[in-house]
């Protein structure tokens, strides 16, 4: 889908400018596409190297091919890079891709997420001392902090402190 679709009347070039900035923090050159791609194949087969013991390596992977190369995760044969990079047969990949178990898993993924309240990427969820995700949310004291895209250290501080967590 198209940024300017998905985002209309943003200044999409300034918040892109200042995610560029954020990541340069980290020594991180990033490059940024005009639409937002389909990643249901690329999760997809995530799983597949989840599977293999290799999800470390193929995330780095397609996170650079996508962010630092501006290449297109959508496209077969970056993936399929991608997954030999991964020490991953290709082949083997590309199939998991498009197979209804991975696509499932991505699915009921996708779904668990929705429950959460995920609204982007990344997101982060931040459960005081005692709690887990099954739990009802309580009704005083600390709870559950949801912190929603590249965030400044500042950000996540706070955040912790609102849901009282320790200093360690």
């Amino acid at each position: 889908m198209a940024l300017s679709a998905m985002f209309p009347g943003r200044d999409l070039s300034a918040a892109q400018g200042q995610l560029a900035r954020f990541a340069e923090g980290f020594g991180v050159t990033m490059r940024f596409s005009e639409h937002v791609p389909n990643t249901r194949r690329a999760l997809a087969m995530a799983e597949f190297a989840r599977d293999q013991g290799k999800l470390d390596a193929f995330r780095a992977g397609a996170m650079d091919a996508h962010w630092q190369d501006g290449r297109d995760i959508e496209a077969a044969d970056v993936l399929a890079e991608v997954a030999s990079a991964a020490g991953m047969d290709p082949v083997a990949a590309l199939g998991a891709a498009d197979s209804a178990p991975m696509l499932a898993r991505v699915h009921a993924m996708g779904e668990e997420a929705q429950r959460w309240g995920v609204s982007g990427i990344p997101t982060y969820f931040i459960l005081p001392a005692g709690w887990s995700p099954g739990d009802p949310p309580p009704t005083s004291g600390a709870r559950p902090v949801r912190i929603v895209g590249c965030q400044p250290w500042e950000t996540v501080v706070a955040g912790c402190m609102r849901a009282h967590v320790e200093r360690r």
